[in-house]
């Protein structure tokens, strides 16, 4: 598929069995993860880039072995993503790839790459903009309990932004952070 056909198929509403077509011509070698990605910083339609993102993320949960080399990529863009409706599917392939309970190819993965901290970075910049919806927030804060283990620090702030963001959250927020709190109150920082 060249960029020209994948931009006027992201240019229309999709809905999930377009995504599942386009995720399924990416399986099949028709379309390249780093053309999604490409698009996922589209700026000149933002509503590209998120459709662009919701294909990634299906891809990413549905064919694990094609995504995966882009992995390091993937994380590189973390940091200039700024598309809020792009962070909500970034997020979720992130609860994917860092969950300790992962499919043993993320696992494998996620532990082969050189830097997660420009993860932890984005996720705390994420969560502490005013901007960001919630549903990208309560998403932020289990990728942050995901990397706890090897970012101690990780803990106290996340503990701190925690509390902060539960004082007017929404019933989403209230109930992320209630179980989260649990569980570090149970010794499970994960």
């Amino acid at each position: 598929m060249d960029e020209e056909e994948l931009l006027q198929s992201l240019s229309q509403p999709l809905g999930k069995l377009q995504v599942q077509e386009l995720a399924a011509k990416m399986n099949s070698g028709k379309l390249s993860v780093q053309q999604l990605l490409d698009l996922c910083s589209y700026d000149k339609d933002r509503s590209v880039a998120f459709r662009a993102a919701w294909v990634l993320e299906y891809a990413a949960y549905t064919f694990p072995k094609q995504f995966l080399p882009y992995l390091p990529v993937f994380i590189g863009m973390l940091p200039t993503q700024h598309n809020l409706s792009c962070q909500r599917h970034f997020s979720k392939i992130l609860m994917c790839c860092a969950n300790p309970d992962a499919n043993p190819i993320y696992k494998a993965a996620w532990r082969a790459l050189p830097d997660r901290e420009p993860v932890v970075e984005s996720m705390f910049e994420w969560l502490i903009n005013s901007r960001t919806p919630v549903a990208v927030k309560v998403n932020c804060l289990d990728v942050l309990v995901y990397l706890q283990p090897e970012f101690p620090w990780v803990k106290d702030e996340l503990l701190a932004q925690i509390e902060f963001l539960m004082k007017d959250g929404s019933p989403a927020m209230l109930s992320r952070g209630k179980r989260i709190l649990k569980r570090f109150l149970r010794g499970k920082g994960r």
